[in-house]
């Protein structure tokens, strides 16, 4: 069996590979001149179709989702029994499906600098719950671990 070496392997790949002289690369090079604008006219990629608005019922189940999601968290941060009222629920991701659609699921334009911002806060609000929630938990373990030591002692007494 013939086992092709390294070497030929590299003067295989340099024989297949285009060789320009220095003017040809420099002339090349010049195209993108950074003093010349960029005339769209002359190329020719086809734009993209704008992208259909999305319905308003369509954005109205993206808020709902969203509203789902807030009212797990508030029954694992509150309450186990509470819930948001269907109705007002509803009202809310009607009322705001406009901006959905206005915006295309995208922050309003002024608020788009402060997205950073938003983000990191956002991540450092989670991080913050979900640590409180765990404290929250490991302290009602503590209490009934040491319900269950006043238990064993009493017992053992």
């Amino acid at each position: 069996m013939e086992t092709i070496t390294e070497q030929e392997t590299v003067i295989e790949a340099n024989d297949s590979l285009e060789h320009h002289s220095h003017d040809e690369e420099q002339a090349f090079l010049n195209t993108f001149k950074d003093d010349v604008d960029f005339d769209p006219t002359q190329t020719d990629i086809q734009t993209k179709e704008k992208p259909e608005k999305m319905s308003l019922d369509a954005a109205a189940g993206i808020v709902f989702v969203g509203l789902m999601t807030a009212e797990s968290t508030l029954k694992m941060a509150v309450h186990k029994d509470f819930k948001f009222d269907a109705d007002q629920a509803e009202n809310v991701a009607y009322k705001v499906a406009p901006l959905i659609v206005k915006y295309g699921g995208k922050p309003p334009p002024w608020l788009e600098p402060y997205m950073d911002e938003i983000m990191a806060l956002f991540a450092v609000g989670l991080l913050s719950f979900s640590s409180f929630m765990q404290v929250r938990e490991l302290k009602k373990q503590d209490q009934m671990k040491a319900a269950n030591d006043d238990t064993n002692k009493q017992e053992a007494a």
